[in-house]
């Protein structure tokens, strides 16, 4: 190791900076415990304290409490012309098809020419050979789409999102849902609009509700996701933001309390924090945001999928998604974790009732020995929190 490199690592040593394959574990999550005072209350503050693994808020003076409307439409904006993205081991296929028109109606449902749409934003379009598949790929406002016939997962940025439809050839070109469209692709290309400055954060479960549990450890997931968000508190709070968590303890509290104490406080945006359970080889990050009307569940766990039924979230569906997309591709960033994709659901009660921006984290798998065990890991725990802050 030369000089320069010895200084380098005695310097990140020094920063106690510590990625998420660390090794350190216990057999019980080490937890912050804040001072239990009820619903909603924030926790003590304490002295300002710089160290990543222990952080602290500093004091600071709350923003006014913004005024909720219901959402208008996105404001136009003015893109950028795009320019074509082709990648190592990828070859562009010259298409000799004839251009499409913007839009087809089949069987009463409008789809929308994937390159049409894409030139109508300034944006480039192409057919990618990868491999034996033929990619449909648009760049638009920097974001680069890839996406197959028939295939509701697409990826953005090379991040997977679930539509609500996959895309279909037809005459020889490829068409997206107009949902899909306008509750998917014009968002991202939109890009993040303004959230106010007031989270309320939801450490899922609490009490006799403990959750999944650790196939390491037999930890439980209410403990692990308070912990959570203890650690994401003062990352937003040293942003400028005003946080309030549905829990600071072990405390039973209902779906419907969670939504309501979001409505008290008047949130700008609700983040519910989860852990997951599956069979054994299942491992990854996952975020869920509300399905927009007319558009199918990703899945429903056997509930009710009542599409055409307007919930109270979805006049958010615009800023839920992208919020949704960039707390998942951040923590992905963060965490180096398996990408399960955003997913559109109707059943969750804790975010379709919000009338704000609202999603649901579920940041691992504890039915994983590999991902349990990193879960019980501090610095790990850690990771996740300054993902979502690093989205914010």
């Amino acid at each position: 190791m030369t000089k320069r490199n010895l200084a380098s690592a005695v310097l990140i040593v020094g920063m106690g900076l510590t990625s998420c394959q660390s090794t350190s574990s216990t057999h019980s999550p080490k937890i912050y415990h804040a001072q239990p005072s009820g619903i909603g209350s924030q926790s003590s503050r304490s002295a300002p304290d710089t160290r990543v693994a222990r952080a602290t808020s500093p004091r600071y003076i709350p923003p006014a409490s913004p005024k909720f409307t219901t959402p208008a439409e996105p404001s136009r904006y003015i893109p950028m012309q795009s320019q074509p993205i082709v990648l190592p081991g990828e070859k562009l296929i010259v298409s000799k098809t004839k251009p499409p028109s913007y839009s087809k109606k089949v069987n009463g449902t409008e789809w929308v020419s994937l390159e049409r749409w894409g030139k109508l934003h300034k944006g480039w379009y192409g057919r990618i050979q990868k491999g034996n598949h033929t990619i449909h790929r648009l760049v638009v406002s920097g974001m680069r789409f890839d996406m197959l016939p028939k295939r509701r997962l697409i990826t953005c940025q090379g991040m997977q999102i679930w539509m609500g439809f996959g895309p279909e050839m037809i005459g020889g070109n490829l068409f997206v849902h107009n949902l899909d469209i306008k509750k998917h692709l014009a968002p991202l290309a939109a890009g993040m609009p303004g959230l106010g400055r007031i989270a309320v954060i939801d450490a899922g479960h609490g009490k006799d509700n403990q959750g999944t549990r650790s196939v390491y450890n037999k930890a439980y997931e209410k403990d692990y996701v308070l912990d959570w968000a203890l650690r994401l508190k003062p990352l937003l709070e040293r942003k400028g933001w005003r946080v309030f968590l549905t829990r600071t303890g072990d405390k039973s509290i209902s779906l419907t309390e969670r939504v309501k104490f979001a409505d008290k406080v008047k949130a700008s945006l609700f983040i519910s924090l989860h852990l997951n359970a599956a069979s054994r080889p299942v491992r990854g990050l996952e975020t869920y945001c509300i399905a927009p009307v007319g558009m199918p569940s990703h899945f429903t766990r056997g509930n009710p999928d009542p599409v055409s039924s307007k919930l109270p979230n979805n006049p958010w569906d615009a800023a839920s998604f992208q919020l949704a997309a960039r707390v998942h591709n951040q923590v992905l960033l963060k965490c180096r974790m398996t990408d399960r994709g955003v997913r559109r659901v109707r059943f969750m009660s804790v975010i379709k009732g919000q009338k704000r921006p609202a999603i649901l984290v579920e940041g691992g798998y504890l039915s994983n020995p590999t991902e349990a065990q990193k879960i019980d890991q501090k610095a790990y725990r850690q990771k996740l929190a300054e993902g979502i802050a690093a989205a914010l």
